[in-house]
């Protein structure tokens, strides 16, 4: 029984890391037929959030009080709504592998929030793990040399992202010990919808079969199908394996971009993508405080 229900694991979590990194390419034909990051933003998570709520009802957990909820609100809008607005506005200048592979650094990230707001000692893993990550960043972005505006522009609001949805997870991490992911996926999500359809308020409405097409299996695909079965993986193999089986996101990305949308990165990019993954997964085999689990969760 034990055998199987690793191996179901292993299985929810490759299809959440191979389903969202499909995100880009989705946001990348939407952007192509006219639609705008706010608009897709906005009837993403209108689509989205009924089917986190049905996911609540057949995966009940803990209860979660008034201070939780104002918590996961506040999660919500720092690090879906902002995160989410910062990193799709990115992939309108930047290539989606690229996007997926400098939205990949946050774990080392998080150390960094870490450190600053809950006193973690930054150990040799840590550091060694940090400087893998931010010299595959300089490689990736080539900041090492003359970058383009608007790669400047993508790559910089994409890691702005990544800081961003890093804060939200310090914010959210202790309530992950009591609250289902699936529950949490619920209210930060919902807290961001409204936000995004506040900011949208119906100004541009998609035409065209394709493009609502295109915004279900954003919505389903890469946003509903990603966060519950990772839920349900690392229930069963935990927050350390399923980050490793995460590994299969940006890798699948970059497969895809290239044969759907022609996108290709250099040697230098390739070798600088192989460092972030050296130093995220560093962090993640790290045995880490009880206080701070650095574990995949809802992200944008």
């Amino acid at each position: 029984m034990e055998r199987r229900q690793l191996i179901i694991g292993y299985l929810l979590s490759a299809v959440s890391a191979l389903t969202f990194s499909i995100k880009g390419i989705f946001a990348k034909l939407l952007y192509g037929l006219g639609v705008d990051p706010v608009t897709l933003l906005a009837l993403r998570f209108a689509i989205a959030i009924p089917l986190f709520w049905l996911a609540v009802f057949f995966f009940p957990s803990g209860k979660v009080n008034a201070k939780d909820i104002l918590i996961l609100v506040l999660s919500g809008l720092l690090g879906l709504y902002a995160a989410a607005l910062a990193d799709f506005y990115g992939l309108v200048y930047i290539d989606a592998s690229l996007e997926r592979v400098i939205l990949y650094t946050y774990p080392a990230i998080v150390v960094v929030w870490a450190r600053i707001f809950l006193k973690e000692r930054l150990g040799r893993t840590k550091l060694v793990s940090m400087a893998l990550t931010y010299a595959g960043l300089v490689l990736v972005m080539k900041l090492y040399g003359g970058v383009p505006r608007a790669g400047l522009i993508g790559g910089g609001l994409v890691l702005f992202s990544a800081v961003i949805y890093s804060l939200s997870y310090i914010l959210t991490e202790v309530l992950s010990r009591r609250v289902s992911g699936v529950k949490i996926a619920a209210y930060t999500t919902t807290s961001a919808g409204f936000a995004f359809l506040a900011t949208w308020r119906g100004k541009t409405v998609p035409e065209g079969i394709e493009a609502w097409s295109l915004l279900v299996l954003i919505a389903t695909i890469s946003t509903f199908v990603p966060v519950l079965t990772l839920a349900l993986g690392i229930k069963r193999i935990g927050a350390t394996r399923s980050a490793i089986v995460s590994f299969l996101g940006p890798v699948s990305t970059a497969v895809l971009a290239y044969l759907i949308l022609g996108e290709t990165m250099d040697l230098v990019q390739i070798a600088g993508m192989i460092l972030i993954f050296a130093g995220v997964l560093a962090i993640s085999l790290e045995k880490t405080p009880k206080r701070l689990k650095i574990e995949p969760q809802t992200r944008s």
